[in-house]
């Protein structure tokens, strides 16, 4: 079945390909002109052994030709040679020209369906493609690479357009906020006390606002495929000592304890702003959602592969399942009891996500009733972006 569907392909592929109709093409011509050719030949000859043929007749008769008559046979020779010639050179001519033109018409229709389909596209319809199984055999890998382009394409307003919405799903409730106080405030004249702490009031939100902004800028240098990072090799005991004693006092003012464990002398390949910004995400997230009394623990150690785990648990609400593999899209939160209360704007976990995709690592989630939640960072033995883009990239400062 499979050797039949094979043949039947390779049949269809020999039908549509250029080359083999421009080979047949030109086979065809050549056997018209060298028949034209052998006939005019033939006829030549004829003409000239019919001319002589009663000279033999009487060979055994001394027969006297005059000079002048050979030297006309010879000149009339010459001018059918040329006359022939130039008929076989027409025919030719002719049969190429019009090869031309079909072959011409045959390759000028398939880009014209490629312009056609070009001039569809737009920045609303972007699913636009072509069939490259249409076009001739040589055409197809142009129309395969155009398809791709349009699928860079279709990506690259998907993520400007996901973009666009961002900004204004996360900046929409603030900016609403700040209007009505602002609003407020100006009803009436007020003390210039008033008026100050109205303007304290609003800083937080402006803060917000900026760390919003910020993220999704991150969110957008990270995902456009074309960021790389400065990593170091650090001590991971070390880094994350550094991190931990940050968040010491607020795990204490929630009642909580943070607990390190590292095994092994673990290293790891990262950047160290994007690191230390992903694992506070992660530690903010365990604090904010664990159990009071219960203890947070930050752990790493030595991968298999001579990379690095960073792990995060807590013990509070579990993480449904269908939650689990939504929540590092961008703006999903899992909605709750609390989910009015909690705050945040659902990037945290998105950033981690791009963070170790610019490492090369990943970040899982392991979440059952009964059980502590734990967040796992996987960081390879070299990030695959230093040893691609090399040492002088830009870096990225999130």
């Amino acid at each position: 079945m499979s050797s039949n569907t094979t043949t039947a392909e390779s049949r269809r592929a020999l039908r549509r390909s250029l080359t083999l109709k421009i080979a047949l093409a030109i086979a065809a011509i050549t056997l018209l002109l060298i028949t034209a050719s052998f006939w005019m030949v033939i006829y030549l000859l004829g003409q000239d052994f019919d001319d002589i043929e009663p000279l033999l007749a009487s060979a055994g008769t001394m027969v006297h030709i005059p000079a002048e008559d050979l030297l006309a046979r010879r000149h009339a020779f010459a001018l059918r040679s040329w006359r022939a010639f130039a008929l076989t050179l027409g025919v030719g001519a002719l049969a190429a020209s019009l090869f031309a033109w079909c072959t011409t018409r045959l390759i000028l229709s398939s880009a014209n369906r490629l312009a056609h389909t070009a001039n569809r596209i737009s920045a609303h319809a972007l699913n636009e493609r072509l069939a490259p199984e249409d076009n001739p055999a040589e055409l197809e890998p142009v129309a395969r690479a155009f398809n791709h382009m349009l699928d860079r394409l279709q990506d690259s307003f998907s993520r400007l357009s996901g973009f666009s919405s961002d900004i204004a799903h996360d900046l929409r409730a603030p900016i609403h906020r700040l209007l009505i106080a602002a609003q407020v405030t100006l009803d009436r004249p007020r003390s210039a006390e008033e008026y100050r702490a109205v303007i304290e009031s609003a800083v937080p939100a402006y803060e917000r606002m900026g760390r919003l902004i910020e993220n999704i800028l991150f969110l957008a240098r990270a995902e456009s495929k074309q960021s790389a990072i400065h990593a170091t090799l650090m001590p991971l005991e070390q880094r994350l000592e550094a991190i931990a004693g940050f968040f010491e006092l607020l795990a204490e003012e929630r009642g909580l304890q943070l607990a390190l464990q590292i095994e092994g002398n673990a290293h790891v390949w990262a950047d160290d702003t994007l690191l230390a910004r992903a694992i506070a995400n992660l530690l903010t997230n365990a604090i904010r959602h664990a159990l009071q009394g219960s203890t947070v623990v930050l752990s790493g150690a030595v991968s298999s592969d001579g990379g690095c785990h960073i792990s995060i648990s807590n013990e509070g609400e579990p993480i449904a399942p269908e939650h689990q593999v939504k929540i590092f899209d961008r703006n999903y939160r899992v909605e709750g009891p609390h989910t009015e209360e909690t705050p945040g704007s659902g990037l945290g976990l998105a950033i981690v996500k791009s963070t170790m995709e610019l490492h090369g690592g990943t970040v899982s989630v392991r979440s059952a009733p009964g059980q502590p939640t734990v967040f796992t960072l996987s960081f390879p033995a070299q990030p695959q972006r230093v040893s691609e883009a090399g040492p002088h990239r830009a870096r990225i400062h999130g």
